[in-house]
Parts: structure tokens; C-alpha cells; sequence
């Protein structure tokens, strides 16, 4: 008595779980809040990129002389007058940035004159005043001397006959062939005037500091008395080349080329900006009208709330109650992420493009996925004998743990595509990313403290509603059969779903006419679960012949048909062209002809139930597609603003498969490290096999079918990497825990087996509503959005296949090598499904006794028996006694005071 009043009293742990669990939920509550007051109204807070606003976008690759490496001041110095030459033209909120070493990035969003921005800011603005005596090459010089230096251009139709072009073609001279007299630098003013007064050309008219006054004084003084000439060059083309009749010392000139006044004042604006320091070239160009990317938006918002919908009414349907908690979680997750994303566009760090928002529309499934492992844990856990309340700790935990690990994974994949891969991939890569982390914090602030708020209060009390009922009385089955065989529920489960047979012998065996009962109700389980292990590695041979089989022949249908590379690999331009109306494709293709495209390869498309075209050409200057993409809209009748002209030049096709390559790479040696150091290497290697295994047949139907490999394509890809490792992580951390924790001895196989089975409706369900999504994106979505999903509705069904076809049995195959799974096969045989209860479980000793007692008597029914899981049944707070392997070791010892002394070792 004494010892007990002067204890003190402890605080019970089931509250300071709750007051946790409260305080998180608080804190998620917060965080709610805060992102709704960041993002509302969505379509103010968070930034549209230029495919969706509309606009223009470029990327200027800089090639310095003789294929020398840019300096980078001179990129520095180069990025700062391209951007005072997009000021200029009075474009507001324009990005300007240098990226990688070599290229610029060049984005304004509303633009209108595209065609003319193109003119302007790629333009090296080169201006050199050259004496003609100076020029080296004598038949440069004899050209200029007979004012051949600029004749108009033409263009040859399909019979074969020169027809004007509309344009002036300018003779080219080489550096290093003449001796500039005054260059861009010595540039003080620059005006547009008329070449004369009666004239309808224009001419721009330059003012030179003191130093090129000077030079220019004393060249045109020599010169004069002989007429000599002065060559005025722009960007190695020969302008003009006007005669010296007199001295000109005010430094006063005017350069003349049959000039519009749009050509004019593109000219001074490139003067007034400066010379660039090196020439560029246009790597990529993208024009986009305004209608279009508004359309596109629609288009991918409606195809994220139908993908959304539906798959929270499927996990409704299947989940019933508990699909509520899953629906409510997906709801903070969009909360979540609109608020990462709106506070990233408060700071400028983030714009939504369409690729972006095919990135968002993913993460929805990759979502439901986390949730749908979560409530596969919990009522697995019930349903091996488990309370609810120790259930929603412990299962939630493991369902957790699983997932993060999953979710690491796919985030290494998002990670290498937004740090390494080509610009047109970034967004995706970084909302994809952004979706996993507001996942993580989903389940760890949200979801596992309200299941483990609720579980002995509501879920407990009403089974039916929150879709347990089925677990709870599976359980019972399961602890009847349990303590007919004398080992733990966990384990009488596994055992029936392993090998019916030898489950019911044991329990027969064990406990006579009472085990015969268990076994005989426990055969007639019914729920929302697999109760016999499927024989999946049974068949792991014909599983892998099939899958090399497939292999071969994807490799064998790209060799022949090969692939259909679009444009960003083989350079070219593509026009699309959206609300065509009655436009035929032979006035699309005249109108085209008459541009001077002859060859233009034309197809219909349909987006949005318009009718439309898509025009690829073999042009690789950005001015001169935009320039005829617009003479074709006039000529059609067609709205400027509706169509789409990417234009890629013959290196960025290198750079983006190089860059791609990089990300992969990458992504596969960080995802083997991972794994290597979680789990074992063996599961990272086997794993990359199965990717590689998905990526192939990905490509062998790409090629099968002709459809493009774009960029999208490629991210599409990387993004199967993800999902493909999901599954598999998933299927490998069920293995490895069942490995170290199970009491049942059985091969690596067998035990390998069984974890497939066990995650198996996780896998369907996963998958299903990973593709809900992805399909919304097919039918729903524009021709990005359906880039994407065609890739990734193969990738999704060859990444669950895979993982229980693939990488399962190779891992499997693998491991049963080692030396200490190898003799188990030695001792129960290659066969799948033969096991043997370890270390059966001492707590049940006395049940047994009086399962067979009650049997003699006639009065035993399967629910009678008292069960290891009753015997080490939770708590009032949810704890309960161990069971399984851990059960079998405390249980076995007995008290200190009955234990014998072991003599001491000589």
C-alpha cells in the first residue's frame, strides 16, 4: 500500500496520441486556410505560361567563331540587349534569361506581332562601314562593283517556274574579307526617314560618335575623288554600297535597302540596342494565339475536375465509409498544392503551362494510390485479428512508411526531369515533384491523424457504414483457426491464403474435430480481399518468356518501321491551326503552295470538336514560317490568333535527346542508391530491368503505330520510370517486411508469392484509378494532354503487369540463390505454396486444450475457441501484446523463478 500511494500517476498514452493527432489535424487546418487565401481567385494568383496565355517563345543558341565556346560575359552582355530590344517593343512582363551555357530564353506572353518580334531580337545588329578596295574576295568585290548585291528573291513552283518571293535577297561576305572602317559601336543615334522625298522606300539614318566621325571623314575624303565605294554591311549581308562624290566630316550617314517602314524601324531598333557580341541562331521558336491557349486551359482544368470526380465515386463505391476519408484527403491535397502553387507564382518561381498541367492531372491518381495503400493496410491489419484502434496505428504506419518510400522514388524520376531535361519538360518535372511533397504532408498531417482520431469512436462503432464488416468477421475466422493451430492470426491468415490443404491438415491435426471446424469456417470467408493466393511464380517462367518475347519484337518493329521523330528531334516547323471551319485540305495546301511551301506535309486534326490542320514544313527559320504561316490565315479567311507555329532548328533535336538521355540516367543510378541503401540491391537492379522492360514495349507500339515522339513523349516516359517503380516498391516492401517478420517457414518463393497476392487489389485499384485520369486526358484533353496520356495509359498497364511479371520473379529467382534460401528449397521444393508454421504460439497451449476437451464433449463450435488473439488482445488504449514472431519468443520463456540454471561451459 505503501508503494502504491507514493507512485505517482502516469498520464495514459492514449491521450498524449490524441492530443497529438489533434494538434496535426490544427496545423492542416491552418495550412487550408492559409493556401485558400494564396491561390483564390486561381486564375489571378497563379501564373499562365506562354502556351496558355499566348504569345511568343524562343530559344537563341550563340555561336561563337570558328566553334569557339561564348564567353559568359558575352552571353551576359548579349541577354542584357536582346532584352532592351524586347522592352522596345513594348512587351510587358517578358522573361529574357541565359540557360545552360549557351542558349537564351526568350518569353513574351500576349504578344500579338510575333513576326515582327522574330525580326528583332535574334538579329546579331552587326553594322560595319567597309571600304570596297578593302574586300578580298574579287568576286564579292566585282558584285558590288556591278550593284549585284541585292536582287529580289524567288521561289520555284510545282511546274518548275521562278515566281517572286516578295523579298530582297542580300549578298553574303565572309568575316575576315574586308577591313571595317567604323563598326555598330561607334553608333551615337539612330532615325527613320524617307530615302528621298519622292521615294517609297526608307532609310535609316545613323549619327557616329567622334572616333568613327573621324574615321568615316578620312576614309571618304580618299575616296572622293575617284567615286570609290563604301560598303555598309548588317550582319555579314551587303546593304548598299554607295559612291563617294564628297567628304563627309559630320559623321552623318544613311543606309539604304529598299526599306518598308516596318523593316526601318526594326533595323533601329536593333541599331539603338546595340551589337550583339555573337551571333544566334534560333534553336526553337513558338508562337501561340491567345484563343488557342484558353482553350487549352479549359480544356485541361475540365479534364482534372472529371478525373477527379470520377475516381473519388470509385473510391466511394469500393471503400464505402472509408472512401470519405480518402475523398477528403484528395481535397486537402488540391488545397495544398493550389497554395504551393500560387505562393511559388507570388515570387516569380512558377508558371502553368499545358505541360504543366498533364503533371497535375497525374498526381490526382498518385494521390488516390496513397490513399487506396492506406485503407488496403487498415483493413488487412483488422482482418488479422487486430482492433480497429490498434489497426489505424499500426496500419496506417506501415501503409505510410510503404508509400513514402514509393513516393521517393517517383520524386527522384520529377526531380532528374525538371534539373536535367529540356526546357519543354521543366513544368512537368516540377509539378509532378510539387504533387508528391503536398502527398506526403497529405498523409502525414491529415490523413493518419483522422483515421486514428475516429477509429474507436465511429469506425468501430459503425462497420458496416465505413466498410470494415467484412474485415471483422474474416477475423473471427481467422482467430478460431488460429487457435486451432496454435500460431497467430496474422499467420493462420497467410497460412489459409498460401495452401488451403496443408492449413486445414495442421489445423485438423492440431485441434481434431475443433480445427476441422475453424478450418471448415474459415474456408468460407467472404470480403473485399484475396483469399487464395494466386500462383503467379508458379508461372514466373512462362511470365518471362512472354515478356522477352515482347521485347524483342518492339525492338524488332523500331528496326524496321523505326520511329516517328517530330520536329524537336529532326528540325522543321509545325503549324497548327484550330476553328478552320470549311477550310478543305486542298485550299489549306494551295494556300501553302502559293507561300512557297510546296512540300508541306498537311493532316486533319479535331480538338475540342473543332475541326482543324496540322502543317509540318522542313523551314528552320523562325521569321519565315511564322511570316508565311501568316499569309496562309489571310488567305483563308483564318483568325491569327488560333493557331500555334513551333519552329526547331537542326541542333535542338540533339540537345533535347541528349538532355532527356541525362535525366534518365540519372534517374536510374539515384533510384538503385535509394533502394540499395532501403532495401537491397538486388530489388533496385531487378526493378530497372522491369522499367526498361515498360519503356520498350512503350516504344515498340509507338512504332507500331506510327505516332510522334515528341517531348511530351519523353516526359511522358520518365513519368512511367515513376509509376513503374511505384508499383514495384510496393510489391518488394510487402516481401522484404514478410521476410523479417513472419513466423512461417516457407521458400523465398513461396513467401514472395503470397506479397503479390497480398497487394494485389491495392495494384488493380491503383492502377484503375490511375487511369481514370490519364483517360479523361485522352478524350477530354488537347493534343498536348493526349501526347501524354497515350504514352502513359501503355505505360500504366505495362508498369502493373510488369511488377508482378517481371521484376517479382527475376528478384525471386535471385534471391533463392542465396545460400539460406536455397536450402529451404532443398527442404520443401521448387514447388509454390509449401510452408510450415515456425514457432507456434505458446498463449495458445491452453486454448487448444480446451478446443479438443469441448470437441470430445460435442459442444465446440469454431467461434468457442479462445485465441492466441484474445490472449494477447489491446488494451483500452489500443495496445495489445505482440504476436507473430515476436509473440512466439516472449511467450516461450517462462517465469524467472522456474527457470533453469544452465551449467556453466568448461
Amino acid at each position: 500500500m505503501a508503494l502504491a500511494s507514493n507512485s505517482k500517476p502516469r498520464k495514459k498514452p492514449s491521450r498524449i496520441y490524441e492530443r497529438r493527432n489533434i494538434w496535426l489535424l490544427i496545423i492542416t487546418t491552418l495550412l487550408v486556410i492559409g493556401s485558400i487565401f494564396m491561390f483564390a481567385p486561381p486564375q489571378e494568383k497563379i501564373n499562365q505560361g506562354l502556351d496558355i496565355q499566348g504569345g511568343l517563345s524562343v530559344v537563341l543558341t550563340a555561336k561563337g567563331e570558328g566553334g569557339a565556346a561564348v564567353s559568359a560575359e558575352d552571353m551576359e552582355k548579349s541577354r542584357a540587349i536582346i532584352e532592351s530590344r524586347v522592352n522596345a517593343l513594348g512587351a510587358s512582363e517578358a522573361v529574357v534569361q541565359v540557360q545552360g551555357t549557351d542558349q537564351i530564353l526568350v518569353q513574351i506572353p500576349g504578344l500579338t506581332d510575333t513576326e515582327d518580334a522574330l525580326n528583332t531580337i535574334g538579329k546579331t545588329g552587326k553594322l560595319e562601314f567597309a571600304r570596297l578596295d578593302s574586300f578580298t574576295d574579287e568576286d564579292v568585290k566585282t558584285k558590288i562593283e556591278n550593284g549585284q548585291f541585292g536582287s529580289e528573291a524567288t521561289i520555284t513552283d510545282e511546274l518548275g517556274n521562278a515566281l517572286p518571293a516578295g523579298e530582297t535577297e542580300h549578298l553574303k561576305v565572309e568575316d575576315g574579307t574586308y577591313t571595317p572602317i567604323v563598326t555598330g559601336a561607334n553608333i551615337t543615334n539612330v532615325t527613320v526617314g524617307k530615302h528621298k522625298e519622292t521615294s517609297a522606300d526608307y532609310a535609316v539614318n545613323v549619327r557616329l560618335d567622334g572616333e568613327g566621325t573621324s574615321a568615316f571623314a578620312e576614309a571618304t575624303k580618299e575616296l572622293a575623288p575617284t567615286r570609290g565605294k563604301i560598303v555598309i554591311v548588317l550582319d555579314n549581308e551587303v546593304q548598299s554600297a554607295p559612291g563617294v562624290d564628297s567628304e563627309i566630316p559630320n559623321g552623318d550617314v544613311q543606309i539604304t535597302g529598299n526599306y518598308t517602314l516596318e523593316d526601318a524601324k526594326s533595323l533601329q531598333t536593333v541599331l539603338e540596342s546595340g551589337s550583339l557580341p555573337v551571333s544566334f541562331e534560333y534553336a526553337q521558336s513558338q508562337v501561340v494565339g491567345p484563343t488557342l491557349g484558353q482553350d487549352a486551359l479549359k480544356s485541361g482544368v475540365m479534364v482534372a475536375l472529371i478525373g477527379l470526380a470520377v475516381v473519388m465515386f470509385y473510391l466511394l463505391f469500393f471503400y464505402k465509409g472509408l472512401g470519405l476519408i480518402t475523398a477528403a484527403a484528395m481535397a486537402i491535397f488540391a488545397l495544398l498544392y493550389l497554395g504551393i502553387l500560387a505562393t511559388l507564382s507570388s515570387f516569380g518561381l512558377f508558371s502553368l503551362s499545358l505541360a504543366g498541367i498533364a503533371g497535375i492531372v497525374l498526381t490526382i491518381g498518385m494521390a488516390a494510390d496513397s490513399s487506396i495503400l492506406t485503407m488496403e493496410r487498415f483493413r488487412e491489419e483488422i482482418r488479422m485479428g487486430r482492433s480497429v484502434r490498434a489497426a489505424s496505428i499500426t496500419g496506417v504506419k506501415h501503409a505510410i512508411v510503404t508509400s513514402v518510400d514509393a513516393d521517393l522514388v517517383t520524386l527522384v524520376s520529377a526531380l532528374s526531369l525538371f534539373f536535367l531535361a529540356s526546357a519543354s519538360v521543366k513544368g512537368f518535372g516540377l509539378t509532378l515533384a510539387l504533387g508528391i511533397i503536398c502527398d506526403i504532408a497529405m498523409m502525414l498531417l491529415f490523413k493518419a491523424p483522422l483515421i486514428r482520431l475516429i477509429a474507436p469512436r465511429l469506425i468501430a462503432k459503425h462497420p458496416g457504414f465505413w466498410g470494415i464488416k467484412d474485415s471483422l468477421a474474416a477475423s473471427d475466422d481467422f482467430k478460431a483457426l488460429a487457435a486451432a493451430e496454435g500460431t497467430s492470426v496474422a499467420q493462420a491468415e497467410a497460412g489459409e491464403a498460401m495452401n488451403l490443404a496443408e492449413s486445414e491438415q495442421e489445423a485438423e491435426r492440431t485441434s481434431g474435430q475443433a480445427g476441422e471446424a475453424a478450418a471448415k469456417a474459415a474456408r468460407k470467408t467472404r470480403g473485399r480481399f484475396i483469399k487464395r493466393d494466386i500462383n503467379f511464380l508458379g508461372y514466373r517462367r512462362v511470365f518471362l518468356t512472354v515478356a522477352a518475347i515482347l521485347v524483342c519484337a518492339s525492338f524488332a518493329i523500331v528496326g524496321v518501321k523505326g520511329l516517328n521523330f517530330g520536329i524537336e528531334f529532326v528540325g522543321g516547323t509545325s503549324v497548327s491551326f484550330h476553328g478552320t471551319g470549311d477550310v478543305t485540305t486542298e485550299q489549306m495546301r494551295e494556300a501553302f503552295n502559293e507561300a512557297g511551301e510546296p512540300d508541306a506535309v498537311i493532316q486533319t486534326t479535331n480538338a475540342d470538336g473543332q475541326e482543324g490542320f496540322l502543317v509540318r514544313t522542313t523551314t528552320t527559320s523562325a521569321e519565315e514560317a511564322t511570316a508565311r504561316a501568316n499569309d496562309v490565315a489571310d488567305k483563308l479567311g483564318l483568325n491569327t490568333e488560333s493557331f500555334e507555329v513551333t519552329t526547331i532548328g537542326p541542333d535542338w533535336g540533339a540537345s533535347v535527346i541528349q538532355s532527356s538521355l541525362i535525366a534518365f540516367l540519372v534517374s536510374i543510378v539515384l533510384i538503385i542508391i535509394y533502394i540499395a541503401i532501403r532495401f537491397d540491391y538486388k530489388m533496385g537492379i531487378t526493378a530497372i530491368v522491369a522499367l526498361l522492360h515498360d519503356l520498350v514495349l512503350v516504344m515498340g507500339i509507338y512504332a507500331l503505330v506510327g505516332r510522334e515522339v515528341n517531348p511530351n513523349t519523353i516526359a511522358a516516359l520518365l513519368t512511367i520510370l515513376g509509376y513503374s517503380l511505384y508499383d514495384t516498391v510496393v510489391v518488394f516492401h510487402r516481401i522484404n517486411d514478410n521476410m523479417q517478420d513472419s513466423d512461417i517457414k516457407c521458400t523465398f518463393m513461396t513467401m514472395a508469392n503470397h506479397s503479390v497476392n497480398q497487394v494485389l487489389i491495392r495494384t488493380i485499384n491503383t492502377t484503375l484509378t490511375s487511369l481514370i485520369p490519364v483517360l479523361a486526358m485522352m478524350l477530354f484533353g488537347g493534343e498536348t494532354l493526349k501526347d501524354f496520356a497515350f504514352a502513359m495509359v501503355i505505360g500504366l498497364v505495362c508498369g502493373s503487369y510488369s511488377s508482378i511479371a517481371v521484376a517479382t520473379p527475376l528478384y525471386s529467382m535471385w534471391k533463392t540463390r542465396e545460400p539460406r534460401y536455397a536450402k529451404l528449397v532443398k527442404k520443401f521444393g521448387p514447388e509454390v505454396g509449401r510452408f510450415e508454421f515456425g514457432n507456434p504460439n505458446a498463449l495458445t497451449a491452453a486454448g487448444i486444450k480446451k478446443a479438443k476437451a469441448a470437441a470430445a464433449a460435442g459442444t465446440a463450435t469454431a467461434t468457442d475457441v479462445p485465441t492466441s488473439a484474445e490472449a494477447a488482445a489491446p488494451d483500452q488504449h489500443g495496445y495489445e501484446a505482440p504476436h507473430g514472431a515476436a509473440a512466439s519468443k516472449s511467450a516461450a520463456k517462462p517465469p524467472k523463478a522456474k527457470r533453469k540454471k544452465r551449467p556453466d561451459k568448461k
